[in-house]
């Protein structure tokens, strides 16, 4: 009966096609004549507003019983919850034969619990509508989540019983060394990848932890007693959580003090700064085999993040490469063509800063790039910056403000940048007004402290066989005039 039904109505819906395509056909053809919009109000773009007040959260301070630091911002627009807990740890701890441990195992440590796998795990997040995730930095782990509100107690449930019952699987830590030493492998014939990699190793320096790198061999190294020792490593001493949203403070004591209040780990105090060094020479190269593109890379040291010009050297750093319409930018796409983008600013740690400005150029265009970049920086140094470039920097600064304060994971990463720096909790109480201040004469100071064409170290990753001429070239005059070509190996080696 069911099929008869269907043929029927299968009959019913066609019969009137040929009658439709008849009609379709007699229809005249629609008008093909362009039409230009030129209304003359077109061509004046509408005038912005004044930027909207964009106050500042309150956060409240307060600690567990177990010592763990708390900071809360309560968001009650929406019914979510967004925490992350950070603790004293990550890759300063890797020993010299296991450099990625912290990494590696801090994705191993999230990857379930003695009760539940990786796939138990997503799957009752999944049903929950719940995100958590796992990570380490150079200083801390940290784990984190976003919940609904109604399942934030289900969702602490398997965000403790994970932090403190890891499952901690050989196969699930063999999975993750071997994706790595494939992503490691494939790094090493990308030349974006391969700079991004020795860029840290070259500006900090072996002595720096961020100079580290991971290899084959330290990962191959790597058993579930590694990762066992550096998460018994980690307890509530020196913790701090972050949390926003749709909860009270007396929410948060009750939901943790059950979960946490018997975690007694000793855990660690934060490390002290270590020392920039970046490693002896001014032109490095490593040589990528049948690249069509170079990757150039010119790098120094730069302020402290608690530095007073701070905000000028933010615009100095948006006006000459860390934007669109920035002078680098600008000159190695726009005017020659060389480049799909070039860019770069300040990075900072406690340990201070590295100006890193690079870009992906033509293999032919590799030698004048690294000339133009170092007009620019010269250029900055020279003259004040126009007030057109003033004003559209300092603007951007202003009006990207309310972003930091439009998610929960926003605030709780502006707030975790402000304890980690040591920057008081008002910061940015006064950050409009700090950036109005900011004048042509205070970004030419800052260009002149902070920008040192001088200091300058320069990478290049490419084909040698295509870039030798012109590198080589880079040293008959100018801030590398008989510099020697230091080769270095993927793994940050020096080539002799």
């Amino acid at each position: 009966m069911m099929r008869i039904l269907s043929w029927w109505s299968l009959c019913a819906i066609l019969a009137p096609l040929p009658a439709l395509a008849k009609t379709l056909a007699a229809a005249p053809p629609a008008d093909a004549t362009p039409v230009f919009v030129d209304e003359p109000y077109r061509a004046t773009p509408p005038v912005a507003g004044k930027p909207r007040p964009a106050p500042t959260p309150k956060p409240q301070l307060f600690s567990l019983k177990n010592g763990i630091e708390v900071i809360l911002v309560e968001r009650h627009q929406l019914p979510t919850v967004t925490m992350e807990i950070q603790l004293v740890g990550g890759s300063r701890l890797d020993p010299p034969d296991r450099r990625g441990r912290a990494s590696a195992c801090t994705q191993l440590w999230g990857d379930g619990s003695d009760k539940r796998d990786k796939l138990q795990l997503a799957e009752a997040l999944a049903d929950l509508g719940s995100s958590f995730g796992a990570s380490a930095t150079t200083e801390h782990t940290s784990f984190e989540l976003a919940t609904m509100t109604r399942n934030l107690a289900q969702t602490l449930d398997l965000f403790t019983e994970v932090l403190l019952h890891p499952g901690l699987r050989p196969d699930e830590l063999g999975r993750i060394t071997g994706r790595r030493k494939a992503a490691l492998l494939a790094a090493k014939s990308n030349p974006g990848q391969l700079a991004s990699r020795l860029i840290g190793a070259l500006a900090y320096g072996p002595a720096n932890p961020r100079g580290w790198l991971t290899t084959d061999a330290s990962l191959s190294a790597l058993r579930v007693t590694d990762c066992r020792a550096y998460v018994d490593g980690h307890g509530p001493v020196g913790a701090t959580l972050f949390v926003v949203g749709d909860i009270t403070r007396d929410q948060v004591v009750d939901h943790l003090e059950r979960r946490l209040g018997g975690w007694r780990a000793l855990g660690r105090q934060d490390a002290a700064p270590a020392e920039i060094r970046p490693v002896a020479g001014t032109i490095f190269l490593s040589d990528v085999p049948g690249a069509e593109q170079s990757v150039v890379a010119m790098f120094h040291p730069g302020p402290q993040r608690v530095s007073q010009d701070f905000d000028a050297t933010q615009v100095l750093a948006a006006i000459l490469s860390s934007g669109f319409s920035s002078r680098i930018n600008q000159n190695l796409r726009e005017k020659h063509g060389w480049a799909y983008g070039a860019g770069g600013t300040y990075g900072y740690s406690r340990d201070g800063s590295v100006l890193v400005i690079q870009a992906s150029v033509r293999a032919d265009a590799t030698g004048p790039s690294v000339r133009e970049i170092l007009q620019e920086m010269k250029t900055v140094r020279e003259s004040e910056v126009s007030a057109e470039e003033l004003s559209r920097e300092k603007e951007g600064a202003i009006l990207s403000l309310p972003a930091r304060w439009s998610t929960g994971r926003s605030i709780g990463s502006t707030f975790e940048a402000l304890r980690y720096f040591g920057l008081p909790w008002s910061y940015y109480d006064a950050f409009v007004e700090r950036v109005h201040k900011v004048d042509t004469a205070a970004v030419l100071a800052a260009a002149r402290a902070w920008v040192r064409p001088d200091k300058a170290q320069l990478l290049v990753v490419g084909d040698w066989s295509k870039v030798r001429a012109q590198v080589e070239g880079l040293t008959a005059d100018g801030p590398w005039k008989g510099a020697a070509i230091v080769r270095v190996g993927a793994d940050g080696e020096v080539l002799r």
